[in-house]
């Protein structure tokens, strides 16, 4: 080979493995990004099962007209039995 297509060859090396290099970044950061939704998507759907469930407590207490100290009280059974 010339010296010049040597030369040509050597940039176009190191402009590869710099493009293999950020490549190797670029997916990582996808792979973060993708982590993170579903991390957001978790919280927000316990967010939801929380507000749900308390909506549901509230129901039955006023279903089996007693306070929320009683209601922590009561097992299973007993609410099942109320119904």
């Amino acid at each position: 080979m010339s010296e010049s297509k040597q030369t040509r060859r050597d940039v176009i090396d190191v402009e590869l493995q710099k493009t293999k290099a950020e490549l190797v970044i670029a997916k990582h950061r996808e792979a973060k990004l993708r982590n993170q939704i579903k991390g957001m998507t978790e919280k927000e759907r316990r967010h939801r099962n929380i507000v749900w469930g308390s909506h549901f407590e509230y129901l039955l207490r006023e279903k089996l007209n007693v306070s929320k100290e009683q209601f922590a009280t009561l097992d299973d059974d007993r609410i099942k039995a109320a119904f």
